[in-house]
């Protein structure tokens, strides 16, 4: 099986140890429920760390690369130019947060002239016949260790890592230091929860309410008991609602670009084209994969009664199995790039803060109302 690698990378840890001790990674995990976990990230990472959930994550990377025709980055033109072999012989590419690794992997073989370097606080084993030569796997955690990194990167890579960074602008600084003038920084982010097609919150509403057959949802609930836990070890942390702010308002970066895309939970719409009825089965496929992974981080970290979860969990897989979906409801995501100045790195001058307008509603899901 394919090991981290004892590279010369220099400053960027092998291991990344827990707050007492120097585990490895790879022992530092725990098993509950019958899912593995990864100690270090606890109630912050809500998923589970085992097969399943890889496999889940390769699924949801296929969905991307659908949305993204056939693409493995938004704004392909800037990115195919900052990482030609025109532009640099041996560009160097970063991801971090690389879960799966599946898009790591994919840009290796992409850009054979290219270095990748994938890092995560708990790393997937991969067979070592399926990593390229000019692929490595290192421990990381975005955290406390992005200030050990002193090399350059053509393009860093920050899929789906927005919940459990607990200082987003700061890794933003972070990013820009050890990117290259031209440098793209590539975000993408996504939320959980259910939107109408007006992009509102789908409300939580009281299961047997005949006024709410059409829109009572069990994995809103799920997806509130995560948010629950989640917003409990800290201040939000969801803000990619306000990315052409915080890395508009970045002085070493240009040139922000973002788009949001809308995904069905289901093939429900009238009118649906192909790829957009193959978005919303991947979707849907993607949701039910993912629920057994979030009952469990429920189970692991939550408050919430086992019979509870329990009742969630098999009325949210029952609502999604049933096709189309008794609530049609959409999942929003976000892709957004950002290009490196020319000038010299500037250090954050101060802590970015939430503007007074930005309330819950904009990043979770409201309780139900007591009169409800």
């Amino acid at each position: 099986m394919s090991q981290p690698s004892s590279s010369n990378m220099g400053p960027v840890p092998v291991t990344v140890g827990t707050k007492n001790t120097n585990i490895d990674p790879r022992s530092d995990v725990q098993i509950a429920h019958n899912r593995t976990f990864s100690k270090q990230a606890g109630p912050l990472y809500s998923l589970p760390t085992d097969a399943k959930e890889y496999n889940r994550l390769d699924y949801q990377h296929e969905m991307f690369r659908l949305l993204l025709d056939d693409s493995l980055y938004p704004n392909p033109d800037v990115v195919n130019k900052a990482l030609s072999a025109e532009a640099n012989p041996t560009p160097r590419i970063l991801d971090l947060g690389t879960g799966s690794g599946a898009w790591a992997l994919e840009m290796a073989r992409k850009f054979p002239h290219a270095n990748v370097l994938a890092c995560d606080i708990v790393l997937r084993e991969h067979p070592e016949e399926s990593v390229p030569s000019n692929c490595r796997f290192e421990f990381l955690d975005v955290n406390k260790d992005m200030g050990r990194i002193h090399e350059t990167f053509d393009v860093v890579h920050w899929r789906l890592v927005e919940p459990v960074t607990v200082d987003s602008d700061q890794l933003f600084y972070d990013v820009a230091r050890i990117l290259r003038p031209g440098g793209i920084f590539i975000a993408i982010a996504g939320n959980p929860r259910l939107l109408d097609k007006t992009d509102t919150v789908i409300p939580l509403q009281r299961e047997g309410d005949p006024k709410c057959v059409k829109t009572y949802s069990h994995f809103q609930h799920l997806i509130k008991r995560v948010f629950d836990y989640q917003f409990a070890e800290g201040p939000p942390r969801v803000i990619h609602g306000l990315w052409n702010q915080v890395l508009g308002g970045n002085t070493n970066f240009k040139d922000f670009k973002a788009q949001e895309f809308f995904i069905p939970t289901g093939p429900w719409e009238e009118g649906i084209t192909d790829k957009r009825r193959r978005l919303a089965d991947i979707m849907n496929g993607n949701i039910l994969r993912a629920i057994p992974s979030l009952a469990a981080g429920v189970r692991m970290h939550g408050k919430c009664p086992l019979d509870e979860i329990k009742r969630l969990e098999d009325g949210s897989l029952k609502e999604f199995r049933e096709l189309p979906p008794s609530a049609h409801a959409y999942t929003k995501w976000v892709f957004a790039t950002v290009v490196r100045t020319d000038s010299a790195w500037e250090a954050r001058p101060q802590p970015w803060k939430l503007p007074e307008w930005f309330g819950p509603a904009d990043h979770i899901i409201p309780p139900l109302p007591e009169n409800l």
